[in-house]
């Protein structure tokens, strides 16, 4: 199954468009491939540096809830 595609256009820096070129070039692929590539991998990266940041607020949570529920049941 293939992805239906939009097309925009989009503003970027000459020297970042001339190095996106000269990759695309060398790799034997597109502009727009290039650029759909470095766009999925930000959001990986971004869902994982989120996921990270979650997983490090439950751990905090937890550590503080457990150090309440010593305080809650002393020992017997």
């Amino acid at each position: 199954m293939t992805r239906r595609k939009a097309r925009t256009t989009i503003t970027i820096p000459e020297q970042l468009l001339a190095e996106l070129d000269h990759l695309a070039s060398e790799q034997g692929r597109n502009r727009s491939d290039m650029v759909c590539e470095a766009v999925s991998s930000y959001f990986a990266s971004e869902e994982d540096r989120l996921l990270a940041e979650g997983y490090a607020e439950m751990a905090e949570e937890s550590r503080r809830m457990s150090g309440e529920s010593e305080k809650a049941w002393p020992e017997w």
